[in-house]
């Protein structure tokens, strides 16, 4: 199994932090690549929703909420990666988890992504891609960060 982390400390008390991340149709402000959230099912906001994130490459990722501590965890587990009707999924068992926790008035995020891949030719795309995911989750944080200072009136 393959790990990716960040961890970066953003303006803003974790409550805050917690209201941007739990509303899924804000992804799109924060996580590269992410156009739109569209809810398939499940409920709103908790462990079992099911959503389908649209990607600028044209990718539509199946995700379903795998963990969800209120104001401390989210996870999802992406299930399937579809382009023009077809699968193109490369790695396997992915799952993204968001950590939060108190750092004096502000909070840590801690993105975790794992995943599997799946044979020899799995080995290889997993690590080509680790740059990859490590890159996107590092943006990610930034405009969090951003998103935060700006809600906080903080630079």
């Amino acid at each position: 199994m393959a790990k990716v982390v960040a961890r970066q400390v953003v303006s803003g008390s974790q409550e805050l932090v917690w209201h941007v991340l739990s509303d899924f149709d804000r992804m799109p402000e924060w996580l590269p690549g992410v156009t739109s959230i569209e809810h398939t099912g499940g409920p709103p906001k908790a462990s079992g929703r099911e959503h389908v994130a649209k990607m600028e490459s044209g990718v539509e990722a199946h995700q379903r909420v795998v963990a969800w501590d209120d104001s401390r965890r989210i996870a999802w587990r992406t299930v399937r990666e579809v382009q023009d009707g077809r699968d193109v999924g490369s790695l396997q068992n992915v799952r993204t988890t968001i950590d939060l926790r108190p750092s004096a008035a502000n909070t840590e995020i801690t993105l975790t992504g794992t995943w599997s891949g799946g044979g020899p030719l799995g080995l290889i795309r997993s690590l080509t891609g680790r740059g990859r995911i490590k890159d996107g989750f590092e943006q990610a944080l930034a405009n969090l960060d951003k998103l935060m200072a700006d809600a906080t009136g903080g630079s």
